[in-house]
């Protein structure tokens, strides 16, 4: 793949093994990407900045909140699928695999411009750091003026070496291909990395993605692929997204403090011998505006083609609230489990959305534990009730709009 690098900043990273690399595309952009003028967006003027596809520069390349040179924020827009890296060739090796990483300054707004096909990819072996703070969260949207909408772009991949049990375990045959975003865009592989870092987000939100690429083909919120424990990942809020909030492809990376607010399919779905663990989650589901009724708040597999495929799934799930705001039809169980999974969940919250309901859909080959729950549906499995029970009510460090 070419190396999109056109001019290389002399200033060294404090790690000492990467330069900071502008693609000198443009310098309203602070010359990392192509000027498309000012836009109204965000309700404010902004500046419009193209992200060029792909970035493969083998050093860090840093998205900037605001332009030097016009003393205004960028809006930087996907115009396509943005793959960071080139990690996603079949068969690629995690020795000789570009090291990009994407460093995304506190603040800082990225807008999918393109429906149908637009989305950030971190392939394997590259990194994003995408960090901000609870005042000034770094914010994925579709390049409109609000927040209300769903499927108006794609979302955020985050692609790894770490094991799947669907990928084959002999290096050199790549299998695992990313669904929803491009047939030729491999995940996993044959080195099972599981202590390879995909990089850090923190205080970082994902709205109005999940855009339908084919039929039964959409683009999750936030897509981890054999994603391993060394990527942190903390304070993220996805917000109205056509499919699933977050799905997790094998791997092991753990979520510590997780919003799920108004979206269209299951909030947390897990797949591929998943093993990671989930820690203070709030959960809002609702019937997405048109009486279809809200999916799984999790649905949870280990591999639907072998339930036996080892590793099996074995999340661990912590402090969890679960509300449903819907009004003209009910939702899905809270819990579905299949497909060979296992699930420990503790101190979690149904609210009473759900009352009318069974709790949970456990099929044969699949088990969980639960302890210290409080709920009013119906189940056979869960302990009894308890009053003790807290969930995780903190309200998020983003103020997402009402779900329709």
């Amino acid at each position: 793949m070419k190396k999109l690098v056109l001019a290389i900043g002399m200033a060294i990273m404090s790690s000492g093994t990467q330069a900071v690399t502008t693609l000198g595309l443009d310098a309203d952009c602070n010359s990392n990407g192509t000027f498309l003028g000012l836009v109204a967006f965000n309700s404010g003027t902004y500046v419009r900045c193209d992200l060029p596809t792909p970035i493969a520069v083998n050093d860090t390349v840093v998205l900037a909140k605001n332009s030097a040179t016009l003393g205004l924020p960028i809006v930087w827009t996907l115009p396509g699928i943005v793959e960071v890296g080139n990690g996603n060739a079949q068969n690629s090796d995690p020795a000789t695999v570009d090291n990009t990483e994407l460093s995304i300054e506190a603040g800082t707004q990225i807008a999918g411009a393109v429906v149908s096909q637009s989305a950030l990819v971190i392939s394997r072996g590259s990194t994003i750091k995408a960090v901000g703070t609870a005042l000034d969260p770094i914010v994925f949207s579709s390049l409109d003026n609000n927040f209300n909408g769903s499927g108006e772009w794609g979302g955020l991949v985050l692609a790894g070496f770490a094991e799947s049990n669907q990928c084959p375990s002999v290096a050199g045959l790549d299998t695992c291909v990313q669904e929803g975003v491009n047939a030729n865009f491999y995940y996993g592989g044959g080195k099972f990395l599981n202590t390879a870092s995909s990089g850090t987000l923190e205080y970082v939100v994902v709205a109005e993605g999940g855009s339908t690429v084919a039929p039964d083909s959409e683009i999750n919120g936030i897509t981890f692929y054999a994603v391993s424990s060394a990527t942190t990942v903390n304070n993220i809020h996805v917000h109205n997204n056509q499919d699933d909030g977050v799905e997790f492809f094998g791997g092991n990376v753990g979520v510590n403090r997780l919003w799920l607010t108004c979206n269209e399919d299951d909030s947390v779905d897990w797949d591929e011998g998943y093993r990671g663990s989930l820690t203070d989650i709030n959960l809002v589901q609702d019937d997405g505006g048109a009486g279809l009724g809200a999916d799984h708040a999790f649905e949870l597999a280990s591999n639907p083609n072998n339930p036996a495929a080892l590793p099996q799934a074995s999340g661990t799930v912590t402090n969890v609230s679960i509300s449903y705001v819907g009004s003209s039809s009910l939702p899905d169980v809270p819990f579905k489990l299949k497909e060979g999974t296992n699930a420990s969940f503790t101190n979690v919250v149904i609210g009473s959305g759900y009352n009318t309901l069974n709790c949970d859909n456990i099929d044969a080959t699949s088990s969980a534990t639960f302890s210290l729950m409080g709920y009013g549906c119906t189940s056979s499995v869960l302990p009894a009730s308890s009053a003790t029970a807290t969930g995780f009510t903190q309200a998020s460090f983003w103020s997402a709009p009402a779900c329709d």
